[in-house]
């Protein structure tokens, strides 16, 4: 692949995601990226174009190109789910629960509430927690996950709206095993049960 071949590449996302980037970025991504041929980046371009609803990492990009590791790939899909929950859930919730692999990296990252007070520009582009979120996954990935702190992530939903919010995510189509004891969540969920608790206040 030729460098203004990439370049034009990386211009396309980073314009459609509204990112800039600076050159030491870009010498990371084209770093990665150097390797792929026309067709596999032309690939990987039209994915995360129709695919990623955020800027994606060059190990995201592999993966849209079908070069990633397995674990990079699962690293980046797990990372999109945490991050269009970030989006959709914010801290409103009693407990949000990614799986146990993905609980204990975002536990060690400073749990849930860390995240979602995170700025644009430490999460995307890719920011540092995103980094260390990929590093935590990879180093606990091959770990035995039972034995992790993998429980549910406590949200910050105020106590008087009793069990609403205990949000379950699905990565990869994959669903974790629920695992809430403390209470049964109400017919209420997110940002519909608050307004319902608030209206019975």
């Amino acid at each position: 692949m030729k460098r203004e071949t990439f370049m034009a590449s990386l211009a396309l996302i980073s314009t459609a995601f509204d990112r800039k980037i600076s050159e030491p970025l870009i010498e990371g991504y084209w770093i990665a990226l150097r390797d792929l041929t026309d067709e596999e980046l032309a690939t990987a371009t039209k994915r995360a174009l129709t695919e990623c609803k955020f800027m994606p990492a060059p190990a995201e990009l592999l993966a849209l190109a079908g070069r990633a590791s397995s674990l990079d790939a699962d690293a980046a899909q797990a990372w999109q789910a945490v991050r269009s929950a970030i989006d959709k859930h914010d801290y409103l919730v009693a407990t949000i629960d990614f799986g146990q692999l993905v609980n204990a990296v975002i536990r060690n990252l400073g749990g849930w509430d860390t995240l979602c007070r995170a700025s644009l520009s430490e999460l995307d582009n890719p920011g540092w927690l995103r980094k260390r979120f990929d590093e935590l996954y990879r180093t606990l990935a091959p770990t035995n996950h039972a034995a992790l702190a993998g429980e549910p992530l406590r949200g910050a939903l105020p106590e008087r709206f009793g069990g609403a919010g205990n949000v379950v995510v699905s990565i990869g189509g994959k669903t974790p095993a629920k695992r809430i004891t403390n209470g049964e969540p109400n017919s209420g969920h997110g940002i519909a049960g608050i307004l319902a608790a608030e209206k019975s206040l």
